[in-house]
């Protein structure tokens, strides 16, 4: 049985999760690359970005060895944004998700290990700007469509909703996972759960009604704006992919 993807478990519609988000849950893997404008800001030497290279290189290759060969003809040809949503899609069992997690979190250590203390607070300081500027663009998001406070109140209490059911899907010890953590930190703890499939279709379950009453909160003419945005920004997105 092929498991929801990601986006499906409980990412909701782009735009309209930027006002209704519900928690991200399961991430296949990350190479922990960086971004060519994060590491000129973080002043990387050509040693660092050498080691960086390395570990990215070395968490890819180990985490294709875990793949059948039909998995791995999913992600064939596939490159930075693409390959990461294939390696979301593809059907992987429990084991696989339990290696892959294990490589990241290796992979993660080692890339710590390359950063002085001092980039390393740069680090932390840029995720929160990036967290800030997430804020501001929901606000902007929100001012765009028109949305009056009762709307934006009777979002929030969707997205509280969708949070306190997911959270009650969670063990005990998925829970304690996450105590404490808030923000992007949360959202990776969230990925990093090791779902049954039970919980996984709860999940989807519970983003789908939240979804689906968010969008009974918007006027029709607040829907064909969102249909609009989403348009303009899958346009940018694709531009963008291209310059790349």
């Amino acid at each position: 049985m092929k498991f929801p993807t990601l986006k499906q478990c409980l990412g909701g519609a782009f735009m309209l999760s930027a006002l209704v988000a519900t928690p991200a849950i399961l991430r296949a893997t990350s190479a922990n690359a960086l971004s060519p404008q994060v590491s000129e800001e973080l002043n990387l030497t050509p040693e660092q970005q050498t080691e960086l290279d390395a570990i990215r290189e070395s968490a890819r290759t180990q985490a294709d060895s875990l793949l059948t060969a039909d998995q791995l003809a999913a992600l064939d040809g596939k490159t930075g944004r693409d390959r990461t949503q294939a390696m979301r899609d593809l059907d992987l069992s429990a084991d696989q998700r339990t290696q892959l997690r294990s490589i990241r979190e290796d992979s993660r250590a080692a890339v710590d290990q390359v950063f002085t203390d001092e980039q390393q607070a740069q680090l932390q300081a840029m995720k929160a700007e990036r967290a800030a500027g997430r804020e501001d663009r929901r606000e902007a998001f929100a001012a765009e469509l028109n949305i009056t406070p009762e709307q934006q109140t009777e979002l929030d209490t969707m997205r509280e909703t969708a949070r306190t059911q997911a959270e009650s899907v969670l063990t005990t010890d998925q829970l304690a996972t996450l105590e404490g953590k808030t923000g992007r930190d949360r959202a990776q703890a969230m990925r990093d759960l090791d779902l049954s499939e039970d919980q996984r279709t709860q999940l989807q379950a519970i983003r789908e009604d939240s979804r689906t009453a968010a969008a009974q909160v918007l006027t029709a003419e607040q829907q064909t704006q969102l249909e609009e945005l989403r348009a303009t920004r899958g346009n940018r997105r694709g531009g963008q992919q291209g310059i790349e």
